[in-house]
Order: C-alpha cells, then sequence, then structure tokens
C-alpha cells in the first residue's frame, strides 16, 4: 500500500477537519498518515481494511508456527534435539 502526497494530513488537520479526512478514507479506502511535527504519528485507516490487514496478518503467522513445527520435526528424525530435564541443563 503506497502512501502518496495526497494521503498525508498534519495533527492540526486532523483536529481541525477530521470529518473531511474521515470521509475521505472511507471513499478511497486509501489510508492518511497523520503527521507530527514532519515525522509520520499514526494512520487512519477504514475499519473494512484494517480487518483485512489483521486477517492477512494471522494467516502468516499460522504459516509461520507450521513451518517452525515441520522443521521441528526434521531435526528431531534426523537426530537434531536433545532431551533435557530442565530448562537448566539446556543453558
Amino acid at each position: 500500500m503506497d502512501i502518496t502526497f495526497g494521503n498525508i494530513a498534519s495533527a492540526s488537520d486532523i483536529q481541525k477537519d477530521y470529518r473531511r479526512i474521515f470521509n475521505r478514507v472511507k471513499r478511497t479506502k486509501q489510508p492518511v498518515v497523520i503527521m507530527r511535527g514532519n515525522r509520520p504519528e499514526v494512520a487512519v485507516v477504514d475499519f473494512k481494511t484494517l480487518e483485512e490487514i489483521n486477517k492477512k496478518l494471522e494467516q502468516v503467522e499460522v504459516a509461520d508456527t507450521l513451518q517452525a513445527i515441520t522443521q521441528g520435526e526434521k531435526e528431531i528424525k534426523a537426530g537434531k534435539t536433545k532431551v533435557a530435564k530442565s530448562l537448566a541443563n539446556l543453558l
């Protein structure tokens, strides 16, 4: 998701005219980055986009977890693991 110049607003802009910014986000489905002191502070996104981002993040996390489990199972089968009676034994 690219941020264009038109998708940037200052903190004072959002204080003065938040409704216009919210309507633009809802209409275009593009985030607006709120700047404070020439630095990005927050982004305003529509709720559907936020849900989509969270769903994709969850899918990536599940895929990473499954990959780690698969790798661990391969290492167990290859004899690359150690059995420890406690965490202190691993250190």
